[in-house]
C-alpha cells in the first residue's frame, strides 16, 4: 500500500517573498532584456493579490516586513514603478493609435474611487483650482479630480518628456481646455493660486516639495499627501515624519480592499498652532501619561536628545511618569504641555533648585515638540508661558543642559540662553560619546528676547503684506 506525499503549504511570509522575487525578476528581464511585459503584468497582479489578502493587522504586517531585507523592499519598489510606468506607456500608445479611450483605462476606478476617498477629507466646499504635483505620465488623478469637481486642474511634473507626452494625451483626449501640465520648476511662481494641492506618492524629493508647499501655498489652501501604509509600503515608498517635519495631520485615508494609497489631509504647523492650548499639569494620570509617553517616543524616533537611546517600553515608561507624577503632585517639578484636543504635541519640564542658597534657580529640562508641530510659533508662546510660570515662582535664573552642536542647542540660544560651560563626556549613545552644552539665562532676559521675537514677527508680517499685490 502506497501512501501519497503531501506537498506542505507555503506559509504567507514565503508566498510573499516568493512573488516579490518573481516581481523583481521579470521587471529585471523586461528592463535588460526586452522580454514580454505580460509576464512582469500578471506577476504585479498575483503580488497585489496578496498585499491585499492580508489585511489591516499591525501584527502581522509588521513581521512580515520585518523579515524582509530593506534592500528587496527598495527592490520591488523600483520594479512596481517600473511596471506603473511600462503600463501607463503601452495604454498611451494604444490611445494615440485611436485603439482606446482615455475612459478605458483599466485602473480608472481605482483612481476614482481614491480621489472620492480624498475629496472627502475637505471641507464641503468643493475646490476651485486643484494642483496636482508628480503626477505619472498618464493623469489619471487629474483627469478624475477635474471629472469629480468639474473645476480646472493643473499638473506639475519634474520631467519635460513627461510634460509634452502628458500634453498629447490631454490633447488626445479632448480634455486640455481642462488640464494643464507644466514644469515642476514653474511650480513656486503660482503656486499661491490654488485651494488644494495633491502630491502623488510618486513624486520624488517629497521633503523638499512640501517644504515648498508650506512656504509658498496660500492661507487655507488644502493639501492631500498620499502615501502607503501597512503591506502597500512594498509597492510605494511611504511617506516620513521628517518629510511631513511642519505639518500636522488632520485627517486620514487609509487604503483598503484593491486600493494601493493611503492619503493624509495636511495643515501647516503654524495654521495648526493656533488651535493647540497650554496647560500646566496638575497631575498625571493614565491617559496623559500615555501621552507623553507617545510624544517622547515620536521624537525619539528621529533623535535621541531626551535622555532615552530609543523608545520607552511600558515598564519603563510606567517607572518615569510614576515618579513625575509623584514630583507635580508634590510641587516639586511644574510640566507644561501643549494639547490639540485631547492629544499631547508639546513638553516642557520646570524644576525649582530645592536648595536653601539656589531657590533663585529653576532648570529647565525634557522640552520637546512633536515634529509635525515644530516651526509653527509653538517654542515662542511655550516660552512666554515659562516667564510668567518663573516670575510667579519668583525665580530669576533659568539653567537647562543640552548635547552640544544640535538643533535644540542652536534653538535654546536663539531664544537668548547663553553658554557657560561644556561637558566632553556628556552623555553615551551606544558606543558613542557625545559632548553637552550648559545655558542659562534670567527670566528678564528671556522676557525682553521674547518682546524682540514678537516684534520682529509682526515686522515681518507687515512687510509680506505690503508686497501682496
Amino acid at each position: 500500500m502506497s501512501m501519497a506525499l503531501s506537498t506542505p503549504i507555503a506559509t504567507e511570509q514565503e508566498q510573499i517573498e516568493l512573488s516579490l522575487r518573481r516581481v523583481c525578476e521579470a521587471a529585471r528581464s523586461v528592463a535588460t532584456l526586452n522580454d514580454d511585459f505580460s509576464e512582469l503584468h500578471e506577476s504585479i497582479m498575483e503580488f497585489e493579490n496578496l498585499v491585499f489578502s492580508v489585511g489591516p493587522d499591525k501584527g502581522r504586517v509588521a513581521a512580515i516586513l520585518d523579515a524582509l531585507p530593506p534592500e528587496h523592499i527598495r527592490a520591488v519598489q523600483d520594479a512596481y514603478s517600473f511596471w506603473q510606468a511600462r503600463y501607463d506607456s503601452d495604454f498611451i500608445r494604444r490611445l494615440f493609435q485611436e485603439k482606446t479611450s482615455v475612459f478605458d483605462y483599466p485602473f480608472s476606478d481605482r483612481f476614482a474611487d481614491l480621489v472620492r476617498r480624498e475629496l472627502a477629507l475637505l471641507p464641503e466646499a468643493k475646490p476651485q483650482r486643484p494642483l496636482v504635483i508628480g503626477s505619472g505620465a498618464f493623469p489619471i488623478t487629474a483627469i478624475h479630480l477635474h471629472l469629480q469637481t468639474s473645476a480646472p486642474v493643473d499638473i506639475v511634473l519634474r520631467d519635460a518628456n513627461a510634460v509634452d507626452l502628458t500634453q498629447k494625451v490631454l490633447e488626445q483626449s479632448k480634455l486640455d481646455g481642462h488640464i494643464h501640465v507644466s514644469r515642476e520648476k514653474e511650480m513656486g511662481r503660482f503656486m499661491g493660486e490654488y485651494d488644494l494641492i495633491v502630491i502623488e506618492v510618486p513624486a520624488k524629493s517629497k521633503k523638499v516639495i512640501l517644504r515648498e508647499v508650506r512656504k509658498r501655498a496660500r492661507p487655507g489652501c488644502q493639501i492631500l499627501c498620499r502615501t502607503a501604509h501597512g503591506l502597500r509600503r512594498l509597492m510605494y515608498e511611504p511617506t516620513t515624519e521628517r518629510d511631513l517635519r511642519g505639518f500636522h495631520v488632520k485627517r486620514e485615508q487609509a487604503a483598503d480592499g484593491t486600493g494601493t494609497f493611503s492619503t493624509a489631509l495636511l495643515e501647516a504647523a503654524r495654521s495648526a498652532a493656533t488651535e493647540v492650548r497650554l496647560e500646566w499639569l496638575r497631575e498625571i494620570d493614565p491617559f496623559t501619561a500615555a501621552q507623553l509617553i507617545r510624544l517622547m517616543n515620536r521624537t525619539l524616533e528621529e533623535e535621541t536628545t531626551i535622555g532615552f537611546p530609543g523608545p520607552i517600553d511600558d515598564t519603563t515608561g510606567h517607572a518615569v511618569m510614576q515618579d513625575l507624577n509623584a514630583a507635580v503632585v508634590a510641587g516639586r517639578r511644574h510640566v507644561l504641555v501643549a494639547k490639540i484636543g485631547e492629544t499631547i504635541v508639546g513638553q516642557l519640564i520646570l524644576t525649582p533648585n530645592a536648595s536653601p542658597n539656589h531657590r533663585h534657580i529653576v532648570e529647565l529640562t525634557r522640552g520637546t515638540i512633536d515634529p509635525s508641530f515644530r516651526g509653527g510659533g509653538l517654542a515662542l508662546r511655550a516660552f512666554q508661558e515659562v516667564a510668567r510660570k518663573c516670575e510667579e515662582l519668583r525665580r530669576e535664573v533659568i539653567c537647562l543642559d543640552v548635547r552640544a552642536g544640535t538643533m535644540a542647542a542652536m534653538w535654546w540660544q536663539h531664544f537668548g540662553f547663553k553658554p557657560y560651560g561644556f561637558l566632553a563626556d556628556y552623555s553615551r549613545v551606544g558606543d558613542k560619546v557625545y559632548e553637552g552644552l550648559y545655558l542659562t539665562e534670567t527670566t528678564a532676559e528671556l522676557k525682553l528676547r521674547l518682546q524682540e521675537l514678537v516684534s520682529g514677527a509682526a515686522a515681518d508680517a507687515t512687510l509680506h503684506l505690503s508686497q501682496v499685490p
